[in-house]
């Protein structure tokens, strides 16, 4: 996969593994929170192994002008016991998992907190800490608008999604098996949250990460 000047890319809650290889591979990158928001996607959504096979975990939001509600204008709903729900699911997934112990916490502040009424804002910052966590040298910043014209930049918008799996443009990067807690009961699960990842390689995270970058 080649290094890519500038990347666009949607906001995403704990993004999967594909979202950090390509921001690994980036110099700039864009995340666009001005488009219309679309529903069943990343931007609200993680997939995590469980002892039941993968597991996605959806945040309640709240559109306030409907359909034509941007990412940006994106609340999370308080109208439901969803923060509680994800992480007694999170921890039963990965409480034997290497390294839960040792990222546990970085996790859980950003599940369990109270602070973020926008969408965007709890995203932002899941993203920040997971970067400067791996180490990510990126330039990672919101776009001022919705950006029409992508020509400048590699747009994976709406290509990193859970409904564009057997995408011909900009396929999945390669990405080499590695322990799961649960793999001898599913098979090794490709391509779920970074949380995954995490739990269960610790700090080869990021030196995992840029190998599939050249991969």
């Amino acid at each position: 996969m080649a290094i890519d000047h500038t990347i666009l890319l949607a906001t995403s809650y704990f993004p999967p593994i594909e979202y950090f290889v390509r921001i690994m591979g980036a110099q700039k990158v864009r995340i666009d929170i001005h488009e219309t928001y679309a529903r069943q996607t990343w931007r609200n959504r993680c997939n995590i192994l469980t002892a039941n096979g993968v597991l996605s975990l959806s945040i309640p939001v709240e559109k306030p002008l409907g359909n034509h509600t941007s990412t940006a204008q994106v609340r999370i709903s308080d109208h439901s016991s969803w923060q509680k729900n994800h992480w007694r699911s999170i921890e039963a997934a990965y409480r034997n998992a290497p390294y839960f112990l040792f990222y546990r916490q970085l996790a859980e502040e950003f599940v369990m907190s109270t602070q973020y009424n926008l969408l965007v804002d709890l995203n932002h910052a899941i993203l920040n800490a997971f970067c400067e966590e791996l180490d990510v040298s990126a330039d990672i910043d919101f776009t001022s608008g919705f950006v029409q014209n992508s020509a400048a930049a590699l747009d994976l918008r709406f290509c990193i999604s859970p409904k564009n799996r057997d995408r011909q443009q900009y396929p999945v990067p390669t990405l080499a098996p590695y322990y799961q807690t649960f793999g001898d009961k599913w098979g090794f699960q490709p391509n779920l949250s970074i949380l995954d990842l995490l739990f269960n390689l610790g700090p080869d995270t990021a030196e995992y990460l840029r190998k599939a970058v050249h991969a």
